[in-house]
């Protein structure tokens, strides 16, 4: 009862700053209930009503992500509920609605541009026409959601996340032959043909595993969707709509990037420097399997591609032990691509670490048993998210499985090979320090380089890089799978990828150039719409291999200006200068952007430390067009 009332309380008082013109005081305090997990359903759905109203108010002027959602049910409690369970973990939505059932016609008149269509089916058709045979059923529903896709390709490119199919109970047939011959059986059959079917870059949402994590019996509602054609209950849309979010988020920034934990506790019990290492709580008993099936599960994160770091209170020398010498040890050092010890504010050890690997502190994940410390980075950094932390180890799992960080549309050879490569990098920043100048260091790296057209072998990686990549990122723009083939089946437009290697290995596919030809200018010129780069190889000349090759390429199609443009984000400042230092001329400005020119007549090749790795062909020196 005191926790409802506080919950009462706490929605008035948002309420009244709203009224007195405090809307952003108002957001922040409904941001931290929601990313605290204080508001149970019925008020998240709530405070997800007044969210766009407050932000309306404020008056921030961020930027908020344009959802289409599209259902054949009715969608209200889910879309106020997508709004609070994005404002929770640092995201803004608009979320427009279709009208109930009517997803082609809402596909067929859109006149706005959404950075992600949802799509949301039912099963009434599916599972009420029992006149016609299961196979015509399925087919039928099936060729439905690909004239919806058609729709989407030709009206819009943005991607698609397409829920699946469910059942709320096993039908006549009873729960054993419901599954082999019944409705379960059916709605799985659907469930699989929409996976093998959806375009390439979509997101699936398995409905069926989600309302099962729950439970259907709380995860739906009959008498909701009697009265208002909405199958779910207050705790299943709220349910939903956070994974929905987590789609969302898999499709336009990506997952999570690093799990950031501590030591004592977290992945042993005991505290390293007390205990001597054989003697902490690891393997045997309840509680030591529980830490050693934590392990497990962190070192399975580690291989699908999430980097791992250590933030620990402790000598370091203590720290490292029981990595040294405990066998019954799941992770080694090697498992992690920074461990950072010391005694000072775990703020600032996870600023540490965030410089270290050259990422934004936006893609952490903090998990740490101490509840002060989880508060200090609530407080001091808000934009890690921050596991609330069981008791009971046995629940660690859940506890970060839960928060669907990690949530990805797909995973290239990069992803799995990435908690080498950041440690790699670790290898490669301690030997920068055995140098005298940047000059020396870069020279003894031995980088080779290797610049290739994009195509169907490496498309996938360039569309991952497109969604995600924030802060050296010139405009920023959002492709798609189809967007990618439109732009470069365009006569005489170039799309490249360069990827690099050194002396201590492999750093894979870095950067994205896209060019397409300009109209109407006085000169042949090609216009930079895309040019992005990986944070973690800044600073070490590839930029200017990139653009030398993009310019011998332009010479030989007998263009005479490179056109390049900066758009401004919250985030990629750090290249707010890029053309400038590479020796572009700027002519012209707005608001929103600033236009350069680079004419290619009398431009000399860039110093660079990176080396050809592989001379291209004549013929490999022509686009290689993905055909849509």
């Amino acid at each position: 009862m005191k926790a409802e009332n506080d919950q009462r309380v706490l929605l008035k008082r948002v309420a009244e700053l709203g009224k007195q013109d405090r809307s952003t005081e108002a957001l922040s305090l409904v941001a931290s209930a929601l990313r605290r997990d204080e508001l149970d359903a019925e008020r998240c759905e709530r405070a997800g009503r007044l969210i766009p109203k407050l932000r309306a108010q404020s008056r921030t002027g961020d930027t908020a992500v344009r959802l289409a959602l599209l259902s054949q049910c009715t969608t209200s409690w889910i879309a106020a509920s997508l709004i609070a369970a994005a404002w929770g973990r640092g995201g803004s939505l608009e979320v427009r609605e279709g009208e109930y059932d009517n997803v082609i016609q809402a596909l067929m008149s859109l006149d706005y541009q959404p950075h992600v269509i949802i799509l949301l089916p039912w099963n009434q058709r599916l599972l009420h026409g029992a006149d016609r045979p299961a196979d015509q059923r399925v087919a039928e529903e099936l060729d439905f959601w690909k004239q919806a896709w058609d729709l989407v390709a030709a009206r819009t490119g943005a991607p698609i996340l397409q829920a699946g199919y469910d059942w709320v109970g096993p039908g006549a047939l009873g729960y054993r032959l419901s599954a082999a011959h019944g409705e379960v059986a059916l709605i799985r059959r659907m469930n699989e043909g929409l996976r093998q079917a959806l375009p390439s870059g979509a997101f699936f949402l398995d409905l069926e595993q989600v309302s099962g994590m729950m439970g259907r019996d709380r995860f739906y509602d009959p008498r909701r969707y009697f009265w208002s054609k909405q199958p779910f209950s207050e705790a299943g849309a709220c349910c939903l709509a956070r994974q929905l979010w987590a789609g969302v988020r898999a499709l336009t920034t990506g997952p999570k990037k690093v799990l950031v934990v501590d030591l004592d506790n977290t992945l042993w019990g005991g505290i390293a420097g007390e205990t001597e290492p054989l003697a902490l709580v690891l393997g045997e008993g309840p509680d030591g399997e529980a830490y050693r099936a934590f392990q497990q599960h962190l070192k399975s994160l580690a291989r699908r591609g999430i980097i791992l770091a250590v933030c620990s209170k402790n000598n370091r020398e203590d720290a490292l032990a029981p990595f040294q010498r405990n066998p019954q040890m799941v992770l080694a050092l090697d498992d992690f691509a920074c461990v950072d010890t010391s005694w000072g504010p775990k703020s600032e050890g996870l600023r540490r670490i965030a410089a270290t690997l050259n990422v934004g502190l936006d893609s952490f994940v903090f998990f740490d048993d101490n509840p002060a410390e989880r508060e200090l980075i609530r407080q001091a950094l808000p934009e890690v998210e921050v596991v609330e932390t069981p008791e009971d180890p046995a629940e660690y799992i859940r506890a970060l499985e839960g928060g669907l960080w990690f949530e990805a549309v797909q995973l290239s050879g990069e992803d799995t090979q990435r908690s080498a490569l950041y440690q790699r990098e670790s290898s490669r920043r301690e030997a920068q320090g055995a140098f005298a100048s940047m000059d020396d260091y870069l020279t003894s790296l031995e980088m080779r380089g290797s610049v290739q057209t994009i195509s169907d072998t490496n498309l996938q990686r360039v569309v991952q890089l497109i969604g995600k990549t924030n802060q050296f990122n010139l405009t920023t723009r959002r492709h798609s799978h189809e967007d990618l083939q439109r732009m470069l089946s365009r006569r005489d437009a170039l799309g490249l990828v360069l990827t690099l290697e050194d002396k201590f290995g492999g750093h894979g596919l870095i950067s994205v150039l896209l060019a397409v030809p300009v109209a109407e200018q006085p000169e042949k010129t090609l216009r930079i719409d895309t040019w992005l780069m990986s944070c973690r190889v800044i600073g070490r000349t590839a930029e200017h291999f990139l653009l030398n090759e993009l310019v011998e390429r332009a010479r030989m199609r007998n263009y005479q200006a490179l056109q390049g443009e900066f758009i401004p984000t919250r985030k990629n400042a750090m290249v707010s200068d890029l053309y400038e230092g590479l020796g572009f001329e700027r002519v012209a400005a707005t608001e929103g952007s600033v236009i350069y020119r680079y004419g290619l007549s009398n431009a000399r090749p860039l110093k660079t430390f990176v080396q050809d790795r592989v001379t291209p062909s004549p013929a490999d020196r022509q686009p290689e067009i993905p055909r849509p």
